[in-house]
């Protein structure tokens, strides 16, 4: 839906506001960076990328993130991650944004580093991810 993806960046540029840009290296955000290039993703209909139960670093996967409640908790690698930090103007997904006729971003999933996974799709900025004890909250 058009409203979906309105929603997300909405939800990244309040997620930027409230997040200071992490200092790992080799991120999204430090100088220098260059990232692989990957081609735009879809979703697939009858089918949820989440990448497998035990991923490698620096390894993109395809990953869905459901935008119902926004975009700030994902399970990756068995765990569960929360937003920590947007880098705008970092995209690492090149071509056309498919249409939004679901509540699923379609992206690639990287394990930075053991407390580090970025998220991202093509027309998004890089989301960086960091694990948390708790799990998310249902939303309404």
């Amino acid at each position: 839906m058009k409203a979906s993806r309105q929603a997300a960046v909405l939800l990244l540029s309040a997620g930027l506001s409230l997040s200071g840009c992490s200092s790992s290296s080799d991120t999204p955000g430090d100088e220098g960076y260059t990232g692989p290039t990957l081609p735009a993703r879809t979703v697939t209909k009858g089918k949820w990328e989440e990448g497998p139960a035990a991923p490698k670093q620096h390894k993109p996967y395809p990953y869905d993130i459901y935008t119902h409640c926004g975009i700030k908790w994902v399970k990756f690698g068995g765990r569960w991650w929360i937003l920590d930090s947007v880098f705008p103007g970092v995209e690492q997904v090149k071509g056309e944004p498919p249409s939004q006729d679901s509540q699923r971003l379609a992206g690639y999933m990287t394990l930075i580093g053991p407390d580090t996974a970025n998220f991202d799709a093509v027309g998004m900025p890089t989301m960086q991810f960091v694990p948390t004890e708790d799990e998310p909250p249902g939303c309404a």
